[in-house]
């Protein structure tokens, strides 16, 4: 596991960070992550590249510091019930936005947006389960979670095949 920690005046530039790697966020610029040394080094990279691109073309732009420290088994263990409370906290949020978006597709309105916002939640669910099975914690929300994007994907399913 890696901990990565990105600072930056700009909150845009961490969240970047952040996207490019298969991680959970613990605080702002603050990520858990399970992807390889490598990946991390790649994607700090780049962002540092955009960042000194955006620096040249406009004479001004963010600060960016990183470091990357790889935990050991007992500091990973320290972080985990966060990491938990973390993810519990995620399920039950899009627990509730899939509820709506349920409503929604239930109501017989169609469009663009409902299609758009159902590949959004199925992007962030997996993201969410991804991170959930690679930290190892299973809170009792992300059961229900899962029961609840079985009836989204029939919903779309009957919904979007028309």
């Amino acid at each position: 596991m890696l901990l990565v920690i990105v600072k930056s005046d700009d909150k845009e530039v961490a969240k970047r960070v952040g996207r490019m790697l298969d991680a959970l966020e613990l605080l702002p610029g603050v990520y858990l992550s399970w992807s390889p040394r490598d990946k991390a080094a790649r994607a700090i990279g780049a962002v540092k590249s955009q960042v000194v691109r955006r620096w040249e073309e406009e004479g001004a732009g963010p600060t960016l510091e990183a470091a990357v420290l790889e935990l050991t088994e007992a500091q990973f263990n320290e972080l985990r019930p966060l990491a938990r409370a973390i993810v519990a906290a995620a399920a039950e949020a899009m627990y509730e936005e899939m509820g709506r978006l349920l409503e929604r597709m239930r109501s017989g309105k169609q469009g663009r947006d409902l299609s758009g916002w159902y590949r959004d939640l199925a992007k962030r669910y997996q993201r969410l389960v991804d991170a959930s099975i690679a930290l190892d914690v299973e809170p009792t929300a992300l059961a229900r979670l899962r029961e609840r994007w079985k009836e989204v994907s029939l919903e779309a399913g009957r919904l979007f095949r028309r």
